[in-house]
């Protein structure tokens, strides 16, 4: 992180630059009317080992620079598509993105920002050229919402110091922990992996707003993988993501948690087989959490309203119900812990300046908001609620930070079994399937693919009509996203917090969210791509 005296120089630097990026001018183009700068500064560490011995450690110190340069003016300008295409790697802008870390001498930082702007500026005019050649054949639906929404100046300025990581404590940690895993009977391979990230992001635009502001994220991970008699590779893997040290497990905490993903995974190797399925399903919080985000989550995104490429699913259903319960939705980057784990997601201002809002998207079932940036996404009461975020070159699309789901009328989790028997009874449906943990997903949201989600599921149970659960493998849960929503038919009483990533076209950002257990009437299964591999020929060796 930043010490107080570097960021006090670089902020004038990124001042000026912006200066002299609304000066620019090429006859018969439009003029810049809008310059700014978000300035990463990122140290890190990652080590990992397999079988207690060490296959990385590697420390780095890396310092980025985003550039926003707008011609033309706020009512209409270059950006189309919500910004959603403006992440193009082989553009000439991106081989200036990263600059100087030299905190003594400066003016690598400023040439990297002269040839940055120029970049930028260059591109901005050919992409407003492009607009305009586009509406000589094409009607452009948002040409009446404005490109870009005016706030005035402001200085927030925090300063911080980095949190000390004990490199070599993480390194036998992670070596200790790889030994003991790999020398657990019935497993292939086995590794354990510690990465630190700790950054400071430093916004300077030409509107007079300066925020200063810091991130720490650390990670660990610890895998399980097995392979079948059949040639199928299973696995188990143990992530946890956290903003501080405090929350990293110690060698005994590690070790509990390792087991309970030990002993899921030989019950999988042994777990019956199911190629599809179609019922009742009851997703433990972090499951449902996963659903909520793939399923509603990116499709409640201004940016994508902006996009002839989007599906839209939720265009002109404000103030409509989207949900058959009494369940709301909402994404408050404003808050920083829950049930006293911090939540990585959290954030006081986004990658365009904006205060970031507590956004209350569904209520009581209603849609009553979109996540939106400083591009006007619908044409009435419209107001920026801060959820413009990038990772590093990509233009920031408004995007999930930290999102809550909560039930007005609520049921244990042993009242959701019970329900979930009754559905079974009811559709008359050999079993049901609980959905315990999953490992990621997907989602498709253009126009031109299915509307569709999908989750990875790596720990899953069938439930009988009697209670009795089995274990099983081999599907994944998909869905179209208004089917899925509306086959809600109960919500858990206790919310669980989920720390990861979320990838998008705007890179890949720190998400968190807070959700509790949830009860569907039918949710379908598919088969996991698992592709067979033959037998090890020799065994392992001890």
């Amino acid at each position: 992180m930043l010490a107080p005296n570097a960021i006090e120089k670089i902020i004038p630097i990124l001042k000026n630059g912006c200066r002299r990026a609304l000066r620019m001018r090429v006859p018969g183009f439009p003029k810049a009317y809008y310059s700014g700068f978000v300035l990463r500064d990122t140290e890190w560490f990652n080590t990992w080992s397999g079988s207690g011995s060490v296959y990385r450690t590697k420390s780095d110190h890396t310092r980025n620079v985003y550039c926003d340069i707008r011609v033309g003016s706020q009512r209409y300008d270059q950006v189309t598509d919500g910004g959603l295409k403006d992440n193009s790697d082989e553009v000439e802008s991106y081989g200036h993105v990263r600059v100087p870390i030299d905190d003594r001498v400066y003016d690598g930082l400023r040439l990297g920002l002269w040839r940055l702007t120029e970049a930028k500026f260059r591109e901005g005019l050919s992409d407003f050229n492009y607009r305009e050649a586009e509406r000589l054949t094409k009607v452009d639906p948002t040409s009446r919402l404005h490109s870009f929404s005016e706030l005035g100046p402001l200085r927030h300025v925090r300063h911080d110091s980095p949190h000390y990581v004990d490199q070599a404590k993480w390194v036998r940690f992670c070596k200790k922990m790889s030994k003991w895993m790999a020398e657990l009977p019935y497993i292939s391979s086995s590794y354990v992996e510690f990465d630190a990230s700790q950054q400071t992001k430093i916004f300077v635009n030409s509107e007079n707003r300066v925020i200063v502001q810091h991130q720490r994220i650390f990670q660990l991970i610890g895998t399980f993988n097995k392979l079948t008699k059949e040639g199928v590779y299973l696995d188990q893997e143990l992530v946890i993501n956290c903003a501080t040290q405090d929350e990293l497990p110690d060698v005994r905490k590690f070790k509990k948690l390792a087991l309970d993903k030990y002993q899921k995974l030989l019950k999988l190797v042994r777990a019956r087989r199911i190629d599809a399925f179609s019922g009742p399903v009851l997703l433990c919080p972090g499951p449902a959490g996963l659903l909520f985000h793939e399923a509603i989550g990116h499709r409640l995104e201004g940016s994508r309203l902006l996009s002839s490429g989007e599906g839209q699913t939720f265009k002109g259903q404000l103030g409509k119900p989207v949900l058959n319960v009494d369940l709301s939705i909402r994404d408050n980057p404003l808050l920083k812990s829950f049930n006293g784990t911090k939540c990585i997601g959290a954030y006081d201002y986004d990658d365009e300046g904006t205060p970031a809002m507590n956004a209350l998207l569904v209520e009581g079932g209603v849609l009553r908001e979109f996540l939106n940036t400083r591009a006007q996404c619908l044409k009435k009461k419209f107001v920026p609620n801060g959820h413009a975020r990038n990772a590093k070159f990509q233009r920031p699309i408004s995007r999930m930070g930290v999102t809550i789901i909560e039930g007005r009328k609520t049921c244990s989790m042993e009242a959701l079994k019970r329900m979930m028997i009754r559905e079974l009874q009811r559709q008359k449906k050999p079993y049901g399937l609980i959905v315990y943990e999953t490992s990621g997903g997907e989602t498709e949201t253009t126009n031109y693919d299915f509307q569709a989600f999908a989750g990875d599921i790596s720990y899953a149970a069938l439930i009988y009509p009697d209670g009795r659960e089995e274990p099983v493998r081999g599907v994944n849960f998909v869905g179209t996203p208004l089917q899925a929503l509306n086959n809600v038919i109960a919500v858990g009483d206790i919310a669980e917090i989920d720390n990861a990533y979320c990838g998008a076209e705007s890179g890949m950002v720190p998400v968190t969210t807070i959700s509790p257990a949830i009860l569907l009437s039918s949710l379908e299964l598919q088969a996991k791509d698992e592709q067979l591999v033959t037998q090890y020929i020799l065994p392992r060796p001890r």
